[in-house]
């Protein structure tokens, strides 16, 4: 994969991202709670995507996601500790609404998870922004 290649498919999981945040939002409203977690998982996950795709980092599982962001980004003090305790704690979740039916997901958690992801999305965002900026720079010296 070329560079400019590389530049748009972490763009178009970008805008993935923020389009599922986007769903969560509206599944929140309308008391699909199921539904929202499974959106903000998937807004992160994204999101974290576009990130590995700018690093170079591969990764072919969801555990894989969660393990490489704490080991590339977490514990390297990149990101803090509760970025990568949400992105595990959404993990979780998820599977849970997925595929447990005996699991609810409660209005109040799954509210209680609405900023947090937004903050997530957006840090994650000014990281991958920033990133191309230095990239550029260092293609201009």
């Amino acid at each position: 994969m070329n560079q400019e290649e590389k530049r748009l498919l972490v763009k178009r999981q970008v805008e993935k991202a923020y389009h599922f945040m986007n769903q969560a939002d509206e599944m929140i409203s309308l008391g699909h709670t199921d539904l929202a977690v499974n959106r903000l998982y998937y807004a992160c996950f994204h999101i974290v995507q576009a990130l590995f795709l700018q690093s170079g980092i591969s990764v072919r599982t969801h555990s894989g996601i969660i393990t490489q962001f704490s080991q590339h980004f977490v514990k390297t003090g990149m990101v803090p500790i509760e970025k990568g305790s949400l992105l595990a704690r959404l993990f979780q979740l998820r599977q849970k609404a997925d595929y447990n039916c005996a699991y609810d997901i409660s209005d109040e958690e799954a509210k209680s998870l609405i900023a947090p992801v937004h903050l997530f999305i957006a840090e994650i965002s000014k990281m991958i922004d920033n990133k191309v900026i230095n990239a550029e720079n260092e293609e201009d010296e």
